[in-house]
């Protein structure tokens, strides 16, 4: 998706043209129909569409947009990584799993632990689930998925705050080892599973998280904003 040069933009239709570039963006994730969300229905798809445009009015009528994208950012990443954990080594044509093999604090193994640690971490849907887990991998799938788009929405948005896509990209990507990491750790340490990072490794990844956990604030509240501003429409 080509980008259009901000700096190029009446400042009265910003909003606008960012508005449209989401819409569109996520038309086109529907359309590819690869994973849960080619599968939604039509009311799901325009809810997703509402919440990601109330999210884009929300940032834009802050007093610093870009630091509102961010803690947006930050929030639907550390979201995407508690079961985008479970995605990373399986067959995927998503380029972030890809590029999150490369990471030293994520092993792209953890999937191969799912059927040991899902009564535990997917209580309700292993106890549904059949002999392959069905439930549980479904489930996997639909919080990443969501959590994904909603971030790559927000990248998008940021690509123009900061006037350049690949500043916008590189700081995802930044996040994603980030949060990946501290998230696979947890899963690996909370069921004796032997970590891959060391302890000064681990230590520094824990407070950096806590101090961008803090920065980001509060996640529901936060949630229940978007949800309101997308009523209004």
């Amino acid at each position: 998706m080509k980008l259009l040069d901000f700096k190029e933009i009446n400042p009265f239709s910003q909003l606008q043209t960012i508005r449209s570039v989401i819409t569109q963006l996520l038309t086109e994730t529907y359309a590819e129909n690869k994973g849960l969300l080619g599968n939604l229905d039509r009311w799901t798809r325009t809810r997703i569409i509402a919440e990601n445009v109330a999210k884009l009015e929300l940032i834009m009528a802050s007093d610093d947009p870009s630091e509102a994208c961010y803690r947006d950012l930050l929030r639907e990443i550390d979201s995407e990584a508690r079961t985008g954990i479970y995605l990373v080594g399986l067959s995927s044509n998503s380029n972030h799993l890809e590029l999150l093999q490369k990471e030293s604090g994520v092993s792209g193994e953890l999937y191969r632990e799912v059927p040991h640690i899902a009564q535990h971490e997917f209580a309700d849907e292993s106890a549904h689930s059949s002999n392959d887990f069905d439930l549980v991998w479904t489930t996997i799938h639909a919080l990443h998925d969501r959590a994904h788009t909603d971030a790559a929405v927000s990248t998008l948005i940021m690509s123009y705050l900061l006037e350049g896509a690949d500043n916008a990209n590189d700081m995802s990507t930044a996040l994603r080892a980030l949060f990946y990491s501290f998230h696979e750790d947890d899963v690996r340490r909370r069921h004796d599973i032997p970590p891959i990072l060391d302890d000064q490794e681990i230590r520094d990844v824990r407070i950096m998280v806590s101090e961008l956990g803090n920065r980001s604030g509060d996640y529901q509240q936060r949630i229940t904003d978007i949800e309101q501003q997308a009523a209004e429409f």
